[in-house]
């Protein structure tokens, strides 16, 4: 039997404030005929549903909108005009929700002056209509909500006679949903503007150099695309035409412009200052970096890491729990004596308005989400929050060397003359021999030439020596450059006292003029320069032990790890070899991060809590296995993104302390009868607004190359 065809529905839901609401409403979604799955993200704002064929829109959300007290709007294809133009959800209150406080409120304040009761009676008649309705939609579905809690509370208040407390639980409870109401929305839009970043819109330039505005999600790779001064870059590409200073600040962190000209590459979301330019598009918009970004914000919203899926069993069981607890308050002091019957039932209406678990569950989705914005903000790719939560807690990184800890290109280490020359005039005569060489190591020459400004003589009679090395004259001179033995074979002399060199060094190469040894040029993988100062910093923000671990020979490997500050250093290790020793270093050191960028470190990343890729010179398997990806091969992001995962652990925590700390606080009151209802309504909603609002420090992020702390 053939499986019905299904299709996908997404909504974006404005005015869902309440996680535990938003789990009703994904359940109830999941149980509408016809749906195969639903899947709501309350950080994200929207809900995605597969259904069959057969099932329309309206059938799915009919009827929930009322129900629930939200709205449903389509979400539009990524890259369309009406996705990017649509207006951000206004976290204003809606003329209904703003009525009920006004109106409630002048009747509290009209009771107060007057001394009477009608206008408290009216107040809690205004104040409790919005709540009733969802209350009794609650009950429906057999679930006690807060609605349903904070209702009874009201209700009862004024049945023992305290009207004015019955009316301010409602009243507080309006405005309390309404600001736990605006502070989310204003934790979702701040992760929205990172997406309304990237123009829908690009001047497409054709064959004549006309330009024509064009979709974004139309233009193929290979188009060419002109970007005006102040205009943001919309596809990744690279310049063809002009100069122009460029703030890449949105995805690399880097603070001040970066110079762009022909062969610059540009990213989607960075900012065009001065100049025109044209580039050629080298991806789709759907695979741009910036896209990569928003993909795995999107992902980290919709993902629950350990500690919040934690958070959801606790909060399944908390609310029955108070439940029971507060009508064993409400009937043992009554009657055993301890109480009188009012104050019994009170006690037990202060625990009911405290049995919501909203800020327990909000405590750590809202940072963990600000922190992943703040991370792309700084050019780290993180693609969950368990990633964040895992990096949190580690004290020990091990570094692959060629690619991660080197540029990964060869280049001249050193130039040692010998025979009278000086520097200079080493690598003149051996980058004028090396001009004429096929060989992998010549471009690195050539490119030192260039960099020193030096002018490079005429050689003649030149001749590659396949394994040894290159010979030719310049002036009058016959020069041999290259293996030791072959370049010194008429000089024996020198050759049994040549000077120590480097271990870093992959290869060495000796220049002669056939009678006398004239100088030594070493040559290796080039060390990143901002390695030994990301190191460093990765020790003030908490790692406590780095290793290097590496393919080439293990004398290199411990150069290479002195040079940069890595406490140990091992080489000769096949890709087998670095996953083995990453679990030993587990079991001996607890939780390791590996940072590396080749398919060689793909089991090793794999392997380790954290796996850390280089994003530009990474391998595809690299970029896919690890848990983030330092956009720009910048390593001084390595302890960026220790900092922001330690202090988001750290607001995490907070508001873990807050909410069961102010919930224990009215409990406590509550059992010693000193608790009142509008300080049970404070305490429960009014720790949601503080969860929302502390989780949002974490959107801040540091600055490139600051240590940190």
């Amino acid at each position: 039997m053939k499986k019905p065809l299904s299709h996908t529905h997404v909504w974006k839901i404005v005015g869902l404030d309440c996680p535990t609401c938003a789990k009703e409403l994904e359940t109830e979604i999941r149980a509408r005929t016809g749906v195969a799955e639903a899947e709501l993200d309350f950080m994200g704002g929207t809900v995605r549903v597969s259904c069959t064929l057969e099932t329309g829109c309206e059938a799915i959300i009919d009827g929930l909108a009322d129900e629930h007290g939200v709205t449903f709007q389509p979400v539009m294809p990524a890259g369309s005009a009406s996705q990017a133009g649509s207006p951000a959800p206004s976290t204003a209150p809606a003329p209904f929700e703003a009525a009920v406080m006004i109106v409630s409120g002048l009747l509290i304040g009209l009771a107060w002056l007057t001394g009477t009761i009608p206008p408290l009676a009216a107040a809690l008649i205004v104040a409790g209509w919005p709540v009733s309705g969802k209350a009794l939609a609650e009950l429906r579905r057999r679930t006690l909500g807060m609605n349903t809690l904070m209702l009874t509370a009201a209700i009862g208040a004024a049945a023992l006679g305290e009207w004015q407390e019955g009316a301010m639980v409602l009243f507080l409870y309006a405005i309390a949903k309404w600001l736990e109401r605006m502070s989310s929305e204003k934790a979702r839009a701040s992760i929205e503007a990172l997406r309304r970043n990237l123009p829908s819109l690009a001047h497409l330039v054709d064959e004549a150099g006309h330009e024509h505005p064009t979709p974004v999600s139309q233009i193929q790779v290979g188009s060419k695309i002109r970007i005006r001064p102040g205009e943001t870059v919309p596809m990744d590409g690279m310049v063809v035409e002009g100069s122009s200073g460029v703030d890449e600040s949105s995805m690399t962190g880097e603070s001040t412009p970066v110079a762009k000209r022909s062969g610059s590459e540009l990213l989607a979301g960075t900012q065009n200052l001065d100049g025109t330019l044209v580039m050629v598009v080298t991806a789709p918009a759907a695979e741009s970096r910036f896209s990569r970004i928003m993909l795995s914000v999107q992902k980290a919203q919709a993902q629950k890491t350990a500690f919040q899926s934690g958070m959801d069993r606790f909060a399944a069981i908390y609310t029955p729990a108070v439940v029971v607890i507060a009508l064993a308050v409400a009937a043992i002091p009554a009657l055993t004596g301890i109480w009188t019957v009012s104050a019994s039932v009170y006690a037990a209406l202060v625990l009911l308005v405290i049995a919501c678990p909203c800020s327990l569950v909000l405590a750590s989705p809202v940072t963990l989400v600000s922190a992943m914005a703040a991370a792309a903000r700084s050019g780290i790719l993180v693609r969950s929050g368990s990633v964040l939560e895992d990096t949190a807690g580690i004290a020990t990184v091990a570094f692959d060397k060629t690619g991660t800890i080197t540029v990964g290109e060869p280049a001249i280490l050193e130039l040692i003359p010998v025979g009278g020359l000086n520097a200079t005039e080493l690598l003149r005569i051996t980058a004028a021999l090396e001009a004429g060489s096929e060989h992998p190591l010549a471009p690195a020459f050539r490119k030192r030439a260039h960099e020193a400004g030096i002018a490079l003589p005429r050689v003649e009679g030149f001749r590659a020596v396949p394994g040894h090395g290159v010979l030719g004259c310049i002036g009058t001179t016959i020069y041999r450059f290259g293996e030791a033995a072959w370049a010194l074979e008429h000089c024996p002399d020198a050759l049994e006292n040549l000077p120590e060199i480097s271990a870093a060094c992959v290869t060495s190469s000796f220049l002669s003029d056939g009678a006398r040894l004239l100088g030594i040029v070493t040559l290796g993988d080039a060390i990143r320069p901002e390695a030994k100062e990301a190191i460093a910093h990765s020790r003030q923000n908490g790692i406590i032990r780095t290793f290097l671990l590496s393919g080439d020979r293990s004398e290199t490997a411990r150069a290479y790890a002195q040079a940069v500050g890595i406490d140990e250093a091992e080489g000769r290790l096949t890709p087998e070899a670095k996953c083995r020793r990453i679990e030993e270093l587990t079991r001996a050191h607890g939780p390791v991060m590996m940072v590396g960028d080749g398919v060689n470190d793909t089991p090793a990343l794999a392997t380790a809590a954290v796996g850390v890729a280089m994003g530009t010179r990474g391998s595809d398997a690299a970029l896919e296995t690890a848990g983030a990806v330092l956009l720009h091969d910048d390593l001084r992001r390595l302890p960026q993104l220790v900092w922001i995962a330690r202090r988001s652990d750290t607001i995490v925590r907070q508001n873990v302390a807050v909410s069961i700390g102010l919930k224990l606080a009215v409990f406590a009151l509550s059992l010693a009868g000193w608790a009142t209802l509008w300080m049970a309504v404070l305490a429960d909603t009014g720790a949601s607004v503080i969860v929302v609002m502390n989780g949002l420090r974490a959107l801040r992020a540091p600055a490139a190359g600051v240590p940190v702390r």
